[in-house]
């Protein structure tokens, strides 16, 4: 069954963030993107795409693959809420 509402990964990167004892600029520059797109990310408006889905890989933050089901099941369930609304 499909979750109505998930999370947002953004959510899941900032406890991450918070467990390393990071600053954003300092996992910003770890991920390789910029502070901005870091932020935009945490904030719940960016979007994890494959080159930052493999840089959260290669810090330790589970695969890429799963970086991406939890992007696309997120943007799903943002459109049936949409449309069900609609």
């Amino acid at each position: 069954m499909a979750m109505l509402n998930p999370a947002h990964p953004g959510e899941t990167i900032r406890m991450a963030i918070e467990e390393t004892g990071w600053s954003v600029t300092t996992a910003a520059k770890r991920l390789g993107v910029s502070r901005n797109t870091l932020h935009r990310l945490l904030a719940g408006t960016g979007r994890i795409n494959p080159r930052l889905a493999l840089a959260l890989e290669r810090v330790g933050w589970s695969e890429a693959d799963f970086w991406m089901r939890r992007q696309a099941g997120y943007d799903l369930a943002q459109e049936r809420r949409k449309q069900a609304a609609a």
